[in-house]
């Protein structure tokens, strides 16, 4: 049976490639027909600090939790040199009283959440002190993930139905193999040609490549989606012991004393598989000026 998944968001009767095409059509039309910003839906969710970095829960009346661990890894020289390097994660942060935004502050990366309905916006800020050049794989790993190992709820913590978006659609992700951002191969090819990296003996290199840039997952009972999606970025990753999701955020190329910002989003929806993708894909917002 072929592993590809046809996303019943886009019609369990289309092929995967013209289902695609036919999903960004439309976001590409939503995008085109409005000039001005998404005005905020009703916040769905709430925020929380925990001592790797920021929480959310769903306000439903049997509330859900999610975890963003930021960041657990640093990949490819950024920061620090070296391929993979372990990240601190005792930074300062904060909540508003009114658990609708919240801020990490980690020195050379500062991150901004923002409730927005049934997701949270994400703007990372990130700046090269270093006396090095970051290269163009350059990447931190935050983890978003069900809980710690004593606290996980098992209603999303699992490994059955984690999806990524592969050459011809969404698919079943069902191991701890990186997939590696489609666009980025040849480079992380001419690094070795075997895609043969220190990081490979906790993921190993998949000859499956990405090309969204998301993670989306369905719990147990089917009645919660969760996702994490960055709009650079340089692979997905999942299901490491804490069961988590990750979307390699992209911070190179990088010069010393260069700054860039990079939008993310985290999804907490209760409803199906399509319902936490849409919300995953929707346009960025339009980036604040600075």
């Amino acid at each position: 049976m072929s592993r590809v998944v046809r996303a019943r968001a886009i019609g369990a009767t289309l092929r995967p490639r013209a289902a695609l095409a036919l999903v960004a059509a439309g976001f590409a039309a939503v995008a085109a027909l409005s000039c001005r910003a998404r005005e905020p839906e009703p916040a769905r969710l709430e925020l929380f600090g925990w001592e790797r970095g920021i929480g959310l829960q769903s306000t439903a009346h049997e509330p859900l939790s999610m975890f963003l661990w930021f960041y657990e890894w640093q990949l490819f020289d950024a920061l620090a040199p070296g391929e993979i390097t372990e990240a601190r994660y005792d930074w300062p942060h904060t909540v508003a009283e009114d658990k609708r935004s919240a801020t990490i502050d980690a020195g050379m990366l500062r991150l901004a959440a923002r409730v927005d309905g049934d997701a949270v916006e994400l703007t990372l800020e990130v700046t090269n002190r270093t006396e090095r050049a970051w290269p163009e794989p350059a990447a931190i790993v935050a983890c978003f993930n069900p809980g710690p190992p004593a606290s996980k709820a098992y209603e999303m913590g699992h490994h059955k139905s984690t999806y990524f978006i592969a050459a011809d659609g969404l698919e079943r992700l069902p191991d701890r193999d990186m997939h590696f951002r489609s666009e980025l191969r040849p480079t992380l090819e001419a690094r070795d040609a075997e895609l043969d990296f220190e990081f490979g003996k906790r993921w190993r290199s998949s000859e499956r490549d990405d090309h969204g840039g998301l993670l989306v997952r369905t719990s147990q009972s089917g009645r919660w989606t969760a996702g994490v999606a960055w709009e650079d970025w340089l692979g997905v990753q999942a299901h490491n012991p804490w069961l988590c999701m990750h979307v390699a955020t992209r911070v190179g190329p990088l010069a010393p004393g260069e700054s860039r910002t990079i939008r993310g989003r985290l999804v907490l929806v209760e409803g199906p598989l399509e319902a936490g993708l849409e919300r995953l894909r929707a346009p960025w917002p339009p980036a604040a000026k600075r």
